[in-house]
């Protein structure tokens, strides 16, 4: 179901998981990668949607995996920084196409 709306969906830890006790930063970072791939695949049938991932700008670690999945994984969806007025540097805007 094609929509208008933007699909927000924070990728900090702490709103994925209450517990990270335990989990290596390489733990944690696939576990976001997880999510993102599974936000993606559940929208790829829904062309025009777009879907603002924010992942905080820390040292660019997510930002730099997600650009990285973008590019192999879903080359035919086009992105770009989020509104900076609305996220700041911390978040990127995928067109699913």
């Amino acid at each position: 179901k094609p929509s208008n709306d933007i699909i927000e969906v924070d990728l900090h830890i702490g709103s994925l998981i209450d517990n990270i006790n335990g989990l290596s930063s390489f733990d944690i970072l696939q576990y976001q990668l997880g999510k993102f791939r599974e936000v993606m695949n559940e929208n790829l049938r829904n062309r025009g949607q777009k879907i603002v991932f924010i992942h905080g700008k820390g040292d660019g670690v997510l930002r730099a995996a997600i650009v990285k999945e973008l590019k192999h994984s879903y080359k035919h969806c086009p992105f770009q920084d989020a509104s900076f007025q609305e996220y700041g540097f911390g978040a990127t805007q995928v067109t699913i196409k």
